[in-house]
């Protein structure tokens, strides 16, 4: 089953395109992980999984950079999930990498949030395992959107992409229509996000309502409430048929053979 982010993805319109190679410049294929939980705070658990979701929307306005396809990375992540392993080494940036064709791994840290919020990056090469660049942010939990706004440009800049001011532009301009300033609303997106994925749709609307009302504006914020919104809708027609096809066999059983 697609993840939550891969859905929301699509519905933002970042699925690869074939482009001719003989007018397309060369990309560099760049998959970011959901980030660790370091912090001994569970609260902030599944926040790794809405801090990615928002990056990698900010990264897609990046023409130089070819995000991986999030069905891709999803099936090879499910095991490590699963196994509740981390993602912040290079051994499992490696592996993510080899497994889908990725040059380039992104995996992050949630380090501290008291007294302020710390995130540590690392950019890992997959042909060579190495490290390409570390980087780290920190700074006031109510300077969450300013965090994550140096954070993406710092890992543009590691990943050797010299941005023209159009390409600057565009890349502020998608990080504005996606603007979380408080760090409680992110968690709260990220857990709804996490609670969707399990299928929970009811707890994950309730979840997410207060972050819909406080950022109607945000283009991040809509596309994942609306997503949540098609998810339950799919599920609740998905069970009403499973109910009318089990009455229909009932009903067959009991009538065949015929007297």
């Amino acid at each position: 089953m697609p993840t939550f982010l891969l859905l929301v993805l699509a519905a933002l319109g970042f699925a690869p395109t074939a482009m001719s190679s003989a007018v397309a410049p060369v990309r560099k294929s760049v998959a970011v992980l959901n980030f660790d939980n370091n912090t001994g705070k569970a609260d902030y658990d599944h926040l790794g999984q809405g801090l990615a979701a928002m990056m990698t929307t900010d990264l897609a306005a990046v023409d130089d950079i070819q995000l991986l396809e999030r069905q891709r990375l999803a099936d090879v992540t499910k095991e490590i999930d699963a196994q509740r392993s981390g993602y912040f080494d290079s051994t499992t940036a490696v592996k993510v990498g080899r497994l889908t064709g990725a040059e380039y791994i992104v995996v992050g840290a949630l380090a501290a949030v008291d007294p302020q919020l710390r995130i540590d990056t690392r950019i890992v090469r997959v042909q060579t395992g190495a490290i390409v660049k570390s980087a780290r942010v920190t700074g006031k939990q109510e300077e969450f959107f300013d965090l994550q706004q140096r954070l993406v440009k710092q890992l543009v800049k590691d990943l050797g992409i010299a941005l023209t001011p159009e390409s600057e532009a565009k890349l502020d301009a998608r990080q504005a229509s996606n603007r979380i300033d408080e760090l409680d609303a992110m968690v709260r997106l990220s857990n709804a996000m996490s609670l969707a994925d399990a299928g929970d749709y009811g707890s994950a609307t309730m979840k997410i309502a207060p972050v819909v009302a406080m950022y109607p504006n945000s283009t991040f914020v809509k596309m994942t409430a609306d997503e949540i919104k098609r998810r339950a809708s799919r599920a609740s027609e998905t069970k009403a048929k499973t109910k009318i096809n089990e009455g229909v066999n009932k009903l067959i059983k009991k009538k065949w053979p015929p007297a």
